[in-house]
């Protein structure tokens, strides 16, 4: 049974949102979420706590979390935020799995504490740019629906993130997300990990998704090239949200790549 915690972290003090499934005892693996943040215990994640110690933290800003923002300056206090989590639950090394913004943060990590990720896969990941394959901006969207362009269906915004929740609370959520979001990706996502990928030797999948408005397909192949050894495959039907809008094939992928270090 999942379990959404609050943890003092040591050694850095700050305060940890994050949900806690699956056997303990099973491998770890951390959760990195993407720009719409952890809606609720999610089938992906369900899935994944079927082979896995799943934890699945609220990044400084986003969630609960939220009032944390300030303190998040820049890429490497997300990095050490997770290393201190992983610290505080005895885990020394977990696979991570990174969707969206959480694939920017997954990669800061692999290349800064290589020996903290026992494998690394990175799904639509932000943070590089390419005035080739710019794709929409997330942050000029209508304010009616801000993150619909997220989904590879508009209608899909409200069925999978606005759903089960206060109407009025979800959409304050969902912009106080995108705003967490727009502190580190606004108004070009290039956060320079591109100058730090050839430091990465973990086992790397890189994952997109046939309908992402966002990433496009072609950055699948420039993450790639920049990270020696990297893997890359397609997910179909599924929009910039892969973790919501395709959960078991997103499960089925992670598992496959991360214990059986295949991609089919």
């Amino acid at each position: 049974m999942a379990e959404l915690k609050t943890l003092d972290l040591r050694p850095g003090g700050q305060t940890a949102h994050v949900w806690e499934g699956g056997d303990a005892n099973a491998p770890a693996l951390l959760f990195l979420h993407p720009i719409t943040g952890i809606p609720r215990w999610g089938d992906a994640l369900e899935s994944l706590a079927q082979d896995f110690h799943v934890i699945a933290p609220y990044q400084p800003g986003w969630g609960p979390a939220k009032d944390d923002l300030p303190g998040a300056r820049d890429g490497l206090d997300l990095v050490l935020f997770n290393v201190d989590l992983l610290n505080t639950l005895g885990v020394g090394s977990a696979h991570v799995v990174g969707v969206s913004i959480g694939g920017w943060i997954g990669a800061e990590i692999a290349a800064i504490r290589p020996d903290a990720v026992q494998s690394l896969t990175l799904v639509n990941p932000l943070g590089l740019w390419s005035e080739q394959y710019p794709g929409e901006d997330a942050f000029a969207q209508h304010p009616g629906f801000p993150t619909a362009v997220l989904f590879s269906n508009p209608d899909k915004r409200t069925e999978l993130l606005m759903a089960d929740r206060d109407p009025m609370d979800a959409y304050v959520g969902e912009l106080l997300d995108l705003r967490a979001s727009a502190k580190f990706l606004w108004p070009i996502p290039d956060t320079g990990v591109g100058r730090r990928l050839m430091r990465i030797d973990t086992r790397t999948l890189i994952a997109t998704s046939e309908h992402d408005n966002i990433v496009a397909s072609e950055m699948g192949d420039i993450w790639r090239a920049a990270i020696p050894g990297a893997q890359s495959v397609e997910l179909a039907d599924s929009g910039h949200i892969a973790d919501l809008e395709a959960p078991e094939a997103l499960a089925n992928l992670v598992r496959n790549f991360a214990l059986e270090g295949v991609t089919a």
